[in-house]
């Protein structure tokens, strides 16, 4: 799902006037009640086209799964009249008031956003797993400070995380974007105004000469900003999807774009009215397109983000000229600008409903009618905070007329967000008067020994290892410290990544995605006591299977799989190891006519190969999935354990398949390792997720890393390495003397 962001400078109908020297700075007049003059309804109109086609996108609506393209809308907006402003107060003062400008937006956006953010902390801490509240908790800080956009970059390209939800905040990040462009822009055109009133400001200067050179230097540096942004989106979004998508360097070229057309506003003013009209309904028709031809699979922005864009561009500069029978006749419905008008709050609460809603009202698996239901609920949440919070504080003079009281206000406020995020960030999981589980020690006390038990404990138990605060983060140290696991937009083969015995004779490969690197710690176990070397060779999301996989973050074919296998390949080639080791997780998006048989062909011709190469080669088989994810699932339910217990035939994926698979792979003469006896109880048909007192899941797939230390002895039964013997090396020795 694309999380965009209806533009947070949406403003009320007063937004689309960008002539009044009175209005603020999202174009919005001192006095809401009148309608200035110079209206653009049309702006409006694009407004709630945008935040519509968002909102319609995020709940699913029938054939909208493009409607994510609604951000790009409002950046083209908000370049365009955030700049048409600035160039006003250039051409009326000679230069830009900064604290001014900051203050205006500061009492624009600040309180509604402010609402918003604690509300969703609040409703979080409420209704949501207390194992998810730390990470929406620096969410909303990192919101606050208007970088959220670069932590959803960092967070989503980080594997460990990718079994997480959608943050109920991750749609600040658009105004995070905005909020960058706007820390450097007027700065920008502040230098610009003055270094061009000294080269051609002079005295005996011609009239209009200066307008004429200052416009000029303007729109040469919005060209460049816009090229070389525009050039980082085309190349970077295939090779770096996450941080394209969410970065300001691959997304300010589109509010350069909107920029441009307030430089070039006057010009466009003297375009025939006729030319206007059908470049208006070009455009608006290049946004409607848009939200039907683009979907998840798009490379985005890259090259697809021109279509909104100059879609939005096209309509807005076809309203700089008058003109009739254009755009404006549907823009310009009352509804569409009642709407436009409260669209920041509208896009502000949208998601969290959309997020939290669900679990307010006890739905488990809500549908399209749910989410009507809740953008309802959202629908009212706006009006009110419009009416409440954001038209009467933005129309309040003392804050308007006084600069230094605007920025003490956003300060205050974004130090309430910061103060309240810190508090909920240190809030502690629920406490049970639960007693301690048996410890497992691996000597006297086995996970074999409790597993028959484990479907019937009822409490957490309080000595829970890992604790369900830090479940998320007991992966494999290839993974989670060492480095050792090749991220998804990278090839790199890393071929240094030893572990076991390093003086050991023989080699043994682990090779695959993370659910092989989960093995890591009983297989580093077995390697060591067994004094072989173990190379481990990971990469996230990549199956060792030869098939075509579609990438689930990256939104595209995974080319950088097969790549990379081949390099490992290529690898195990030269080194020649005695054993590999291999597993991948099931649920992968295949592109196959039959995707179920291509994934059974690929595993078959991909063991072939290994076999190859190496003299034993182990096919280890999936684990399970559950529904849920076990830790968020247990911090729900502290005192009843058993409902996050996963029923043996609802956590398999596809077993028909997975039997063919064993089966097939079992005749290449590879060796199978079925683990789901080893974890599930068969005879109830249970999967556990607590055994004595280790949590056996850090997500709802992947095994915790001390659990899976707990599976060496049952992996040693399977994967028989033959240790070395001093003895009989001396013996042999001695006999040949």
């Amino acid at each position: 799902m694309r999380l965009t962001n209806a533009d947070r400078t949406a403003t009320p109908s007063s937004a689309a006037r960008i002539t009044e020297p009175t209005a603020t700075a999202d174009g919005q007049p001192k006095a809401a009640s009148a309608r200035p003059s110079h209206w653009r309804p049309d702006i409006e109109g694009l407004r709630a086209v945008a935040v519509g086609a968002v909102i319609a996108a995020h709940i699913g609506f029938f054939y909208s799964e493009g409607g994510f393209i609604g951000v790009d809308v409002f950046f083209v907006i908000s370049g365009f009249l955030i700049t048409s402003l600035l160039l006003r107060e250039i051409d009326r003062t000679g230069r830009v008031s900064i604290a001014g400008f900051y203050a205006r937006r500061a009492v624009r956006l600040l309180p509604a956003a402010a609402v918003v953010l604690l509300a969703t902390l609040i409703a979080s801490w409420i209704w949501l797993p207390r194992t998810r509240l730390g990470d929406i908790a620096t969410d909303a800080a990192t919101a606050a400070l208007n970088v959220v956009n670069v932590r959803l970059a960092m967070e989503g390209t980080e594997y460990l995380n990718a079994d997480v939800e959608p943050s109920p905040l991750q749609h600040f990040w658009s105004l995070a974007v905005e909020e960058q462009f706007y820390l450097a822009w007027p700065l920008m055109l502040l230098a610009i105004a003055l270094v061009a009133r000294r080269i051609w400001g002079g005295r005996f200067a011609r009239r209009g000469h200066l307008h004429r050179r200052r416009a000029s230097a303007i729109a040469l540096v919005l060209v460049l900003i816009a090229a070389g942004s525009l050039l980082l989106s085309v190349t970077q979004t295939g090779p770096d999807p996450v941080w394209s998508y969410f970065g300001i360097h691959t997304r300010a070229w589109e509010l350069a774009a909107g920029a441009l057309v307030a430089v070039a506003a006057a010009r466009l003013g003297r375009v025939p009215r006729p030319l206007a009209a059908m470049a208006s309904w070009a455009g608006l028709a290049l946004i409607v397109a848009s939200v039907f031809v683009i979907d998840e699979r798009t490379p985005f922005p890259g090259y697809a983000a021109v279509l909104p864009v100059a879609g939005t561009a096209l309509v807005i500069a076809a309203g700089c000229a008058p003109h009739r029978f254009g755009a404006t006749a549907v823009l310009g419905l009352a509804p569409l600008q009642y709407i436009g008008k409260i669209s920041y709050g509208l896009y502000l609460w949208h998601w969290p409903l959309i997020m939290i809603g669900p679990r307010i009202l006890g739905l488990e698996s809500p549908r399209l009618r749910d989410y009507i239901l809740l953008m309802g609920i959202a629908f009212l949440l706006t009006i009110a905070t419009f009416y409440l919070v954001e038209n009467p504080i933005r129309t309040r003079k003392p804050l308007v007329q006084v600069p230094s009281r605007a920025l003490a206000m956003g300060g205050g406020l974004i130090t309430a967000a910061l103060a309240v995020s810190l508090l909920a960030s240190v809030q502690p999981m629920p406490t049970t008067d639960n007693e301690d589980a048996v410890e497992i020690t691996g000597d006297e006390t086995t996970v074999w020994d409790l597993l028959g038990e484990a479907s019937d404990v009822d409490t957490v138990p309080a000595n829970l290892t890992p604790s369900l605060e830090d479940a998320a983060l007991d992966a494999p140290s290839i993974a989670a410290v060492d480095g050792c696991q090749t991220s998804r937009d990278s090839v790199e083969v890393k071929s240094e990544c030893w572990y076991g015995d390093p003086d050991g004779e023989k080699t043994i490969v682990l090779f695959g995605d993370s659910h092989a690197a989960q093995w890591f710690p009983a297989l580093n176990q077995l390697a060591e006591a067994s004094g072989w070397r173990l190379l481990a060779m990971s990469k996230a999301n990549c199956s060792v299977a030869d098939v075509t996989e579609i990438d689930n973050k990256l939104e595209r074919e995974y080319t950088e799989c097969p790549e990379w296998k081949e390099g490992v390949f290529d690898l195990l080639e030269e080194i020649r190891p005695d054993a590999v080791v291999t597993t991948a997780y099931d649920d992968k998006e295949v592109v196959a006519d039959d995707p179920d048989q291509a994934w059974i062909d690929g595993w078959v011709d991909s063991v072939e190969r290994l076999q190859d190469v190496a003299d034993e080669v182990y096919y280890i088989a999936d684990n399970p999935d559950f529904t849920v994810d076990p830790p968020s699932c247990l911090a729900e339910n502290p005192d009843d354990a058993t409902e996050c217990v996963g029923q043996l035939d609802e956590s398999v994926f596809k077993p028909d398949r997975r039997e063919d698979l064993i089966e097939a792979v079992g005749e290449t003469g590879a060796t199978v390792i079925d683990p789901i006896p080893w974890v599930c109880d068969m005879e109830q048909g249970t999967c556990p997720v607590v055994v004595g007192n280790i949590l056996m899941y850090r997500d709802s797939n992947h095994f915790s890393a001390r659990f899976a230390a707990e599976l060496a002895p049952q992996l040693a039964s399977a994967i028989p390495l033959e240790a070395a013997s001093p003895e009989d090396d001396g013996g042999e020795a001695a006999e040949s003397e």
